[in-house]
């Protein structure tokens, strides 16, 4: 998590469900180059409803998107299980509002509690919670989390400066 946390991009901040690697660690610490300081660091949530609500809620947020390797309804993604069609990365419009991303842990992908929301939230038009996945070519099977997660990031700076007439 630290990989990404100190890529160059402005963040409100950092939320982690238990069961999370460390962002205290120091190996964390210097990959991030310590914006682990710059950054509100939210560790051992509750759960992921706790952070659902403290997210919408408190901070405003109106989109969470949860990084996963589903392109279309195939059954290929981190999100095993669900027939909710992912968005590409480059076609959320990351600046329109306030918005989350949740990336999952490196070996076992997406907690089961947001899978089971994304499969659940596919029939509640009202819900904030859409799958994202990076297009990579066949043969590729995944990006690691650091990865994901520095692509999507940078797609949101990128909108952001450029602004939303370009996109």
């Amino acid at each position: 998590c630290g990989h990404w946390c100190g890529g160059g991009v402005s963040t409100a901040g950092l939320f982690q469900l238990r069961g999370c690697c460390d962002i205290w660690n120091p190996k964390a610490i210097r990959s991030a180059m310590s914006a682990s300081f710059l950054v509100p660091c939210y560790s051992d949530m509750e759960s992921w409803a706790a952070t659902e609500q403290y997210l919408t809620q408190e901070l405003g947020v109106r989109h969470i998107w949860a990084a996963t390797m589903m392109e279309g309804d195939d059954d290929k993604s981190s999100a095993k299980g669900s027939s909710k069609a992912s968005t590409p990365h480059y076609q959320v419009d990351w600046c329109q509002s306030p918005t989350a991303l949740i990336i999952g842990s490196e070996g076992s992908g997406l907690s089961e509690s947001i899978r089971h929301a994304l499969r659940h939230d596919e029939t509640n038009e009202k819900s904030n919670l859409g799958a994202v996945h990076i297009p990579m070519v066949d043969g590729i099977e995944s990006l690691n989390a650091a990865v994901c997660g520095s692509v999507i990031m940078f797609e949101y700076l990128r909108q952001c400066q450029v602004g939303q007439e370009q996109l």
